[in-house]
C-alpha cells in the first residue's frame, strides 16, 4: 500500500466528519485503491469516538485504532506508525486547520526524501501561543542540531525510516517530532520543505500551547536529546565493532 493517511484525535466531536470525510476523499484522489484513512481516538470523552465508528461502518478503507485513556501527543503518534500499513504516512490534524489535499504536494517529494516537512506560510495563533511555538522551536532547533524551520505541522514519513526507530519522548511531550527529525538525520535521512497553508479552526479548542504542556517538554526536550545522541552513537558503533571483530 503507498499512502496512510492517520489523524490523530481527541475531543474534536465538531470537527472529525469533516476531517475522515476530505482525508477518504484525497486518499481516493491521489492513490486509489493504494490507501487508508486511520483514525487513532486518544480517549476522546466527547463522543468523537461514536462519529467515528459510524463512519468506518459506512465507508470502505478507513479503520480506527482507539485508547482506553488519552495518551497525550507522542503516544497517539507512536499509535498512527505502528499501525499504518502504507508505505509512507502522512500525519494529519483532525482540526481542520490543514486541509488533507496538501498531500498532494508532499507526494511529488518522495522520489527525493524520507520525510516531508510542513512549514506554514502563516501562522494563525495568538499571541502567547506563537511566542511558546517560537521558544519550542528555537530549543529544539538547538538541541538537536536541526535546520528544518519548523516541525510541528504537518509531515509526510516513510514507514521502513520509522520501524527501527525506538522513540524516548514521553506521551505527553512535544518532543517527539524533532526527535525523529534528529534520528533520521543521523540515519543519512533526506529532508524536503514545502509550504501550506493554514486555515482558522473552525469549531473546538486547541490542544497545545499550555504553559504547563511547555514546562513538561522543555525538560522533555533535554532528556531527549542527551538519550538520542546516545542511541545512536552507539548503534553506529555496532557495525564498527562487529568488523573489528572480524578480521
Amino acid at each position: 500500500m503507498l499512502l496512510t493517511i492517520a489523524i490523530p484525535a481527541f475531543d474534536e466531536v465538531q470537527n472529525i466528519e469533516r476531517a475522515i470525510r476530505e482525508a477518504r476523499a484525497t486518499a481516493q484522489e491521489v492513490a486509489p485503491s493504494d490507501a487508508e484513512v486511520l483514525i487513532v481516538d486518544d480517549g476522546s470523552r466527547d463522543g468523537t469516538g461514536a462519529i467515528v465508528d459510524r463512519l468506518a461502518e459506512q465507508l470502505a478503507d478507513i479503520r480506527v485504532v482507539r485508547h482506553e485513556r488519552n495518551r497525550g501527543f507522542t503516544g497517539a503518534m507512536s499509535t498512527c506508525f505502528r499501525h499504518a500499513r502504507g508505505d509512507w504516512i502522512f500525519l494529519a490534524p483532525a482540526d481542520g486547520q490543514i486541509s488533507m489535499s496538501e498531500v498532494k504536494r508532499f507526494l511529488t517529494e518522495i522520489p527525493r526524501a524520507d520525510i516531508v516537512v510542513g512549514v506554514r506560510e502563516q501562522r494563525l495563533e495568538g499571541a502567547g501561543r506563537k511566542t511558546l511555538s517560537r521558544a519550542f522551536h528555537l530549543i529544539a532547533r538547538l538541541l538537536f542540531g536541526l535546520k528544518v524551520p519548523e516541525f510541528s505541522s504537518v509531515f509526510l514519513f516513510r514507514r521502513s525510516l520509522l520501524a527501527s526507530m525506538r522513540f524516548r519522548s514521553a506521551s505527553r511531550s512535544a518532543a517527539l517530532l524533532p526527535e525523529i527529525l534528529f534520528r533520521a538525520s543521523r540515519r543519512g535521512g533526506r529532508f524536503a520543505v514545502v509550504s501550506v497553508v493554514q486555515h482558522p479552526r473552525i469549531a473546538g479548542r486547541a490542544k497545545g500551547g499550555q504553559l504547563s504542556v511547555a514546562v513538561l517538554t522543555l525538560g522533555e526536550l533535554v532528556r531527549v536529546a542527551i538519550l538520542a545522541r546516545l542511541d545512536e552513537n552507539a548503534a553506529r558503533k555496532v557495525p564498527l565493532a562487529r568488523r573489528d571483530s572480524a578480521r
